[in-house]
């Protein structure tokens, strides 16, 4: 046997020095002992199984919890989106709101409105005060002009 292992092999695939015999058992042939000897070599004992079933419920709730939280964030982007497009509406209507009421308001309408119906004239030259500024952006009236 020794002078077999130290022959060299060539070429891509060994041969086979010789057949190796499987042992085939008969279907009806196991007895309890067996299936102890299964049972303790596989590590299904009871410790075991109460934690793989803990571990199996931890992982479906954590799996639910997921699911829910990312239905609610789900729903949470639609309302925003739904939001936000009524946010742009209303801005559009208030900006066409804002340009009718600038359109309507001119300063030509409101000096014929103030001419017309409240009376208004232009300051004649003896009503205008002029007076020196000192520099300030303000003006103090401590006594009536008239």
């Amino acid at each position: 046997m020794a002078g077999r292992r130290n022959e060299y092999v060539y070429g891509n695939t060994a041969r086979a020095l010789r057949p190796i015999e499987k042992e085939i058992r008969s279907p009806g042939r196991t007895g309890a002992k067996s299936h102890r000897k299964i049972n303790k070599e596989s590590g299904m004992n009871p410790g075991f199984m109460i934690f793989m079933t803990l571990a199996m419920v931890l992982t479906g709730i954590v799996c639910v919890q997921y699911i829910r939280m990312q239905s609610s964030l789900t729903t949470y982007v639609n309302t925003i989106s739904a939001m936000e497009i009524e946010l742009q509406s209303l801005r559009a209507e208030n900006d066409d709101y804002e340009k009718r009421i600038n359109g309507a308001i001119g300063l030509e309408n409101i000096k014929k409105r103030a001419m017309d119906e409240l009376g208004m004239t232009y300051a004649s030259d003896d009503q205008i005060v002029v007076y020196n500024s000192d520099g300030t952006d303000y003006v103090r009236q401590f006594v009536s002009l008239e």
